[in-house]
């Protein structure tokens, strides 16, 4: 084929049903019953060639420029390492022991149950919140009737103490929730 031929083949680039089975056999990863109807196919078809040629060249010309990477060293051994470790059985024994001793420490916890220092916070936090109660009680109420948040057919005293409880209750939960996490 001469120069004009070649260019012209080129130029129109391989035929669309074999382009992507070119560049996996230049990848080296055509499966084996599709690579000897690809080799029949290139026997008989120019551009294909001239593309598959295209691209030898192109990987030359790449790998005469680029950088060719190198392993650091101890690689092997690191690499062995490491499946070793894939290939041990986990350490059930270790694991199990060491829940048990988490498990114990949860329940010793328990144990000790609710200390004087958390029944003071608690009376004081029921004082303070009693004594906002009272305080707020005598103006709350209007204040909610004011804006509207009180349903129809239902007290400003008993809204706003429904208000309070939910309010005591997400302080409760987000003391208990402290807690927890303080053992």
């Amino acid at each position: 084929m001469n120069q004009t031929s070649h260019e012209h083949a080129l130029s129109l680039g391989p035929c669309a049903d074999y382009e992507f089975d070119l560049v996996e056999q230049s990848e080296g990863a055509v499966a084996p019953e599709l690579a000897a109807r690809l080799q029949q196919h290139l026997a008989h078809c120019v551009r294909c060639r001239a593309y598959a040629a295209g691209l030898v060249e192109l990987d030359t010309a790449l790998a005469a420029v680029l950088p060719q990477p190198e392993l650091s060293p101890g690689f092997d051994a690191l690499l062995a390492a490491r499946i070793a470790g894939l290939q041990r059985a986990p350490d059930r024994t270790g694991a199990l022991a060491a829940a048990e001793r988490e498990h114990e420490q949860l329940l010793r916890a328990l144990g000790r149950g609710v200390g004087w220092r958390t029944w003071l916070n608690a009376a004081a936090l029921g004082s303070v919140a009693g004594g906002v109660v009272l305080a707020l009680d005598s103006f709350a109420p209007q204040l909610l009737q004011a804006y509207g948040l009180v349903p129809a057919g239902v007290s400003a005293s008993t809204t706003f103490a429904t208000v309070l409880g939910l309010a005591a209750v997400a302080c409760g939960l987000a003391l208990s929730r402290w807690r927890a996490q303080a053992l």
